[in-house]
């Protein structure tokens, strides 16, 4: 047989394995990011200034179900930034509630803002969240700092935006949430094995690359080069 005809049906094979793998990841749905691409969602900040953890609505407004990854990243223009927390699978012409941890000590939730998904947690704070039990307020509050300890490289200002929202909705301190702050360092570095110094230099987030369409553009560009088509 042809070398060129085995090469274009091991690509092919290679290609539909990959593309039902991704499917099958999905459950046949669609991510946020393509949902937002293509303008079939609506993600709308749900919770006024110091509430923890916050409930984000996501409005699927497309014809496929719509998944939502834990660890994504949501940015807004007039909001705070935050972390979704939880995973979910949103039916077509539907919406549901996730919920978020702020990543912007310094700026305050706006109830009824809009959201756009931007990238993805680092493993780091992904396993903040993992061992976070968001419906226990201080066991949510404590993982909330954590992560703003990493944002903040260990410098989390409580006179400010959200952290100062924290304090009037716990009805608590400003020099209580401090030493929680510390608290919550020390768990970090404690948690990661790092020092002091080594806080400065972690990292919220991940490069987004969209690794499937890297994956596909990779896969074509070999195939071009290989077959020659």
């Amino acid at each position: 047989m042809n070398m060129r005809l085995i090469l274009l049906i091991a690509v092919v094979v290679v290609f539909a394995a990959g593309s039902g793998a991704m499917s099958f990841l999905s459950g046949g749905g669609v991510t946020l990011e393509q949902a937002y691409d293509n303008q079939q969602v609506d993600i709308i900040q749900n919770t006024a200034a110091g509430s923890i953890p916050h409930n984000i609505t996501v409005k699927n407004n497309g014809t496929k179900p719509l998944v939502v990854d834990k660890g994504t990243i949501l940015k807004s223009k007039e909001s705070q930034d935050v972390v979704i927390i939880t995973d979910k699978k949103i039916n077509p012409n539907s919406n549901d509630t996730v919920l978020a941890y702020c990543i912007e000590p310094d700026q305050k939730a706006v109830t009824g803002s809009s959201l756009y998904p931007s990238g993805t947690a680092s493993s780091q704070v992904k396993e903040i969240i993992d061992s976070s039990n968001p419906t226990d307020l201080q066991n949510a509050t404590q993982a909330q700092l954590q992560i703003w300890v990493i944002v903040t490289k260990g410098n989390v200002n409580v006179y400010s935006g959200e952290a100062m929202a924290v304090v009037q909705n716990q009805k608590t301190k400003y020099y209580q949430l401090q030493e929680k702050v510390e608290t919550a360092k020390k768990n970090v570095m404690n948690r990661f094995n790092l020092t002091s110094e080594g806080v400065k230099n972690m990292s919220f987030s991940v490069e987004s690359d969209n690794s499937a369409n890297t994956w596909v553009a990779d896969l074509r560009q070999w195939f071009k080069n290989t077959v020659g088509v």
